[in-house]
């Protein structure tokens, strides 16, 4: 294990602190996979939770009870997401990057497994104007400017809308989700995309929390549910432990165990709005 983690040079004493508070809470029994699976943790509110360097959410203790039934160690090291998602599409430092949407440009590096569906919505001030209703309206109404989380997709339809809010210069991308909120609140930006329960945790967790009827969540046509998952490097696992990690995944999302754990961190109406089953 100590070679995974001289591997990452770059990686800061609170990271490797992260690591090592991880590995010890597995068993040397555990050796179905051949390696330690290095998984970025990216604070996303309550679907990844760091706090005083301790990895919990959603996605870290779900993919825990995963590992423990499969047999395989977890590295959760701490880091902002678009480093995460570098580490495993770009640089090969990494072997899992949960949760993530699936998209094609992803699908050539690694393989998806979809876990669960969720609702990408159009999400403005509720004091805001009435909002654009589908893609056409939302690119037309030239006057709106949204914030986005860097490197976050949610399908191709999405990202092709960034692409085109890009190049019309209508876009600010940022590094969290707080500070989108904070962006939304202080009128600095109109509006922003993503599944409800992504916010709803991310300003639970920041100062404030969300005020009773303080946000808009507005259905936005043409844009799909986003099959959202984890994508299995094939630049650094190999054939045999993708398809444990594959499997073990699958099944437990399959059984309604994922769905436990979303029940765990958010109301259920807040679940039920937004996380469907694949």
């Amino acid at each position: 294990m100590a070679s995974a983690f001289f591997q990452f040079s770059t990686v800061h004493a609170r990271q490797l602190t992260v690591w090592a508070l991880f590995a010890l809470g597995t068993t040397a029994g555990w050796a179905q996979c051949s390696k330690s699976i290095v998984v970025p943790a990216a604070p996303t509110g309550f679907n990844v939770k760091v706090a005083e360097d301790v990895v919990s959410g959603v996605y870290p203790d779900w993919l825990r009870d995963v590992g423990r039934k499969a047999g395989c160690q977890l590295l959760l090291p701490v880091m902002p997401r678009a480093r995460a998602d570098s580490m495993v599409f770009a640089a090969a430092q990494a072997d899992v990057l949960l949760p993530a949407s699936q998209n094609q440009e992803r699908d050539q590096k690694a393989q998806f497994v979809h876990l669960v569906n969720l609702t990408p919505s159009l999400i403005t001030l509720a004091s805001e104007p009435t909002p654009p209703k589908d893609l056409r309206s939302l690119e037309t109404r030239t006057k709106l400017r949204g914030a986005l989380v860097r490197s976050y997709s949610w399908g191709d339809e999405y990202d092709a809308l960034v692409r085109y809010l890009v190049a019309e210069n209508r876009v600010d991308f940022v590094n969290d989700l707080e500070t989108v909120g904070r962006m939304l609140r202080a009128g600095r930006v109109d509006f922003t995309i993503l599944p409800p329960t992504l916010l709803y945790s991310a300003l639970q967790v920041g100062a404030g929390g969300v005020q009773t009827g303080e946000f808009r969540f507005s259905a936005l046509a043409g844009l799909p549910k986003s099959r959202v998952g984890a994508y299995l490097s094939r630049q650094t696992l190999s054939a045999r432990d993708i398809d444990l990690l594959s499997t073990a995944m699958a099944k437990s999302a399959r059984d309604g165990n994922l769905r436990m754990f979303f029940e765990k961190y958010y109301p259920p109406d807040v679940v039920a709005a937004d996380v469907s089953a694949p």
